[in-house]
């Protein structure tokens, strides 16, 4: 059994190498369009709210002197909830169909979890030697 495990050791490596650098290039891939996109939303989030304050605070000193001071007040507010009801079914739409993050890792380390169970249950040859026992690619 422990000569088994120690032939597997160089293969575990190289795998344990190879995952490695499959997250470092998953997670550069994330992260460079991510930043970008987030610089932009983060941008876009405070110039709008400021202009929406002030397009706000525009209408109630508009109408502040009229008769339908309290109809535009009470307008502003419908007219936000609705805008934040679209922006909630936006919201839960955009992440039902986004593949999840690192799925290529997962699906190597499946895939790898499989052939390590086939390696451990097949039988050890006594005759056969090749470069490396028991890893078959």
């Amino acid at each position: 059994m422990i000569d088994a495990v120690l032939r597997l050791v160089p293969a575990l490596l190289r795998h344990i190498a190879g995952y490695a650098e499959l997250f470092a290039a998953e997670a550069a891939s994330a992260l460079g369009g991510l930043r970008v996109q987030l610089l932009g939303i983060a941008v876009m989030l405070v110039a709008g709210s400021m202009m929406l304050m002030l397009a706000c605070v525009w209408a109630i000193a508009a109408t502040w002197d009229g008769p339908h001071r309290m109809q535009t007040i009470a307008g502003l507010c419908i007219g936000f909830g609705l805008a934040t009801l679209v922006g909630l079914l936006i919201a839960s739409r955009a992440g039902s169909g986004a593949a999840p993050p690192f799925e290529r890792l997962s699906r190597e380390w499946r895939h790898d979890l499989g052939r390590l169970a086939a390696l451990t249950s097949v039988p050890q040859s006594t005759g056969a030697t090749t470069a490396e026992p028991g890893y078959v690619d």
